[in-house]
């Protein structure tokens, strides 16, 4: 089915606070998808890597607003979601009167920019909530802490008014969508799985760099944000047991990304002694990515399990197995949901057990190969992008009462691609 010219396109406001665009891979897989299927589609975000306040990319319309500081701690929760909320607000107020919108596409997280899709809803229109990340399981993970507090029960509230508010859901695995079902009281029937699928630059033949090539060196390489929920600290301890207890040298580590925890992290690699061995690039742009992660051997997930990451389908763990490269990773439910047998698993968060699959790994490049073989397969089988495309606008055309173009329901199977080519309706 395709939107005609005798039907104005439908017009998506999409609102996203903590990346921006086209940095956010899945938000930008999303609205191209959505523009191929007759949509129009919009974006507010903050600046990241590039700085323009107004850009076209691919006929996504892109507003940005100045970037701000994360600052820790309950008042530097205040600052960061009432400067983002407020800016996307006055933002979304001039794309009303400039260009107008019919729906509001909210991608968590925070939660509480709900507040900005319900205000639209009381003028008649429609509310899509996209969860990618459990927020007050996210606050508890980056602060450390284990015991709910305030601002925990806080953000509860706020998942759960988003989530009863809204008029579609989205979410990135079934993990997320029973936590939209039955935590916070949502219609089953609204609720849509759309997971993260890799870029379609990761399925291609991919060279890696020649300057990592060492000849009788390995690389375990890491790509992502660097933040204390994402456990990367985990993986410089594993370095400084494969060299001091183990006796390893035989290898050099590729840290890709950056975040709030990256300067905290250097300083432990130089505390432990490895700081020698580690080549961390800071933010680099996303169309490198491919060609840095071609250049590992061996590639860590190094999440620790937690009620955070255990809900989390990590977008660098398909990125990784899409290269055919093979993962060391803690046993998060996602995680072996996502890797399946590809991957081989440490226990228990413990350090030394990460350690010892890594090794195992080093010491047998056939299994590298096989388990690298693998996790190519798992993602043709379901994992890309091209799988998870036509849920998302079933989603959509279930929203706008059009007819159906594949026979997926809600949150369950693989869809089918539609038929028929869409006709990508411009802004």
């Amino acid at each position: 089915m395709t939107l005609t010219s005798n039907r104005r396109p439908p017009r998506i406001l999409m609102l996203l606070e903590n990346e921006s665009m086209p940095d956010d891979n899945r938000v930008l897989l999303e609205a191209k998808s959505l523009i191929e299927s007759g949509y129009q589609v919009t974006v507010v975000c903050p600046t990241g890597q590039e700085s323009a306040k107004h850009v076209v990319i691919d006929g996504i319309r892109i507003y940005r607003y100045p970037s701000t500081f994360e600052p820790n701690g309950f008042l530097g929760y205040l600052w960061e979601y009432g400067y983002s909320l407020t800016m996307m607000f006055v933002i979304s107020l001039y794309v009303l009167v400039r260009r107008g919108f019919d729906v509001v596409h909210v991608h968590t997280p925070p939660d509480m920019t709900a507040l900005i899709a319900i205000f639209y809803q009381c003028l008649g229109k429609k509310f899509v909530f996209d969860l990618h990340d459990l927020s007050p399981e996210l606050y508890l993970a980056r602060g450390g802490k284990t015991e709910p507090n305030l601002v925990y029960h806080v953000l509860r509230f706020f998942e759960r008014l988003a989530c009863r508010c809204a008029n579609r859901l989205i979410a990135t695995n079934e993990t997320q969508r029973s936590v939209q079902i039955d935590r916070c009281g949502a219609k089953p029937e609204h609720c849509y799985v759309v997971r993260n699928g890799p870029n379609e630059s990761f399925l291609n033949d991919v060279q890696p760099l020649p300057e990592f090539q060492t000849p009788g060196k390995l690389v375990l390489g890491y790509v992502g944000v660097i933040g204390i929920q994402d456990g990367v600290d985990y993986m410089i301890r594993t370095i400084e047991i494969l060299k001091n207890k183990h006796g390893r040298d035989d290898f050099q580590v590729i840290i890709v990304g950056g975040g709030p925890a990256a300067a905290d992290l250097m300083t432990l690699a130089e505390e432990l002694g490895v700081a020698d061995l580690i080549h961390l690039t800071g933010l680099i742009p996303f169309t490198s990515v491919p060609r840095y992660i071609a250049s590992f051997d061996i590639c860590f997930t190094p999440d620790p399990s937690n009620d955070y990451n255990d809900s989390c389908t990590t977008i660098k763990t398909m990125e990784y197995m899409a290269l055919r490269k093979p993962t060391v990773c803690f046993r998060t439910r996602e995680n072996v949901l996502t890797a399946g047998d590809s991957a081989l698993y440490a226990d228990n968060n413990d350090v030394d057990d990460l350690a010892k699959v890594t090794l195992r790994l080093m010491d047998d490049p056939e299994l590298r190969k096989s388990l690298g073989e693998l996790a190519r397969e798992n993602v043709e089988d379901g994992l890309t992008w091209a799988h998870q495309a036509p849920r998302l606008i079933a989603c959509y055309d279930d929203l706008f009462n059009m007819p159906p173009r594949t026979s997926t329901s809600p949150g369950t199977g693989d869809a089918a691609v539609p038929d028929e080519n869409p006709e990508t309706i411009g802004v």
